[in-house]
């Protein structure tokens, strides 16, 4: 049996992304549309006992995040998970864990990108047809390739920007729903049954996951070791 196989340092590559960019590129990856959707089917299935999900579904991705954040800080090579599994266990596994996550990154992109035209087709119906929402596929495509092709500098200032942008609808909503809050709502109703806590908690794991895709440009990242 042939030893694990170590790949040597990514050269050529420049190491532009730092805290705020990662932190940014994280925070992007994990909040998506979902997170306007999750909590009112959480809050469907187990009301008022919604938070102790919450906090379920965070300790077990604390743990998620460790693992990740403890490989990272190790290996640091393009590539993320599929760069620590072959580091590990070497090629030929690296190789089968690169292929998953391809198939899985392309499959989740697909959906995502085609939600997309879907939404833009409701706001313009000129563009619902299929022909108008294959334009808009390729606009994002083109787009987003035009920022990547520009260098990871340039790529992380628009993470950066567009985390930004994300994140203030968010703020609004949450301050502004403060002002409607009913304390009746918010009355324990007593331990929830297990089927529906555990249903909630896989729903909220799909909405917290995201760090591993943002560690993919792993050898891009200044002083993995600290940043990390």
């Amino acid at each position: 049996m042939p030893g694990p196989f170590t790949p040597k340092e990514d050269s050529g590559l420049i190491r532009a992304i730092g805290v705020s960019a990662l932190a940014a590129n994280i925070v992007n990856s994990t909040v998506g549309a979902g997170i306007f959707a999750m909590p009112a089917a959480v809050a469907l299935q187990l009301g008022a006992a919604s938070p102790l999900a919450y906090i379920i579904c965070a300790f077990a991705m604390c743990l998620f995040v460790t693992s990740f954040a403890m490989a990272g800080s190790r290996v640091s090579l393009t590539g993320g998970l599929y760069a620590y599994v072959e580091v590990a266990f070497g090629r030929y596994v690296g190789f089968l864990a690169g292929v998953l996550y391809f198939l899985t990154a392309i499959l989740a992109i697909s959906g995502i990108v085609g939600l997309i035209a879907v939404s833009v087709g409701a706001l313009i119906p000129s563009l619902a047809i299929p022909i108008g929402r294959f334009a808009v596929i390729l606009f994002v495509f083109l787009f987003l390739g035009s920022i990547n092709v520009r260098g990871v500098r340039i790529g992380a200032r628009a993470v950066e920007t567009v985390t930004l942008i994300k994140l203030a609808p968010l703020i609004i909503f949450v301050v502004a729903g403060i002002f409607f809050i009913r304390p009746e709502a918010l009355v324990w109703p007593g331990w929830p049954q297990s089927d529906a806590l555990g249903r909630s908690i896989l729903l909220l794991l799909f909405a917290f996951v995201g760090v591993e895709v943002a560690l993919v440009p792993s050898g891009e990242i200044k002083q993995p070791a600290r940043t990390v």
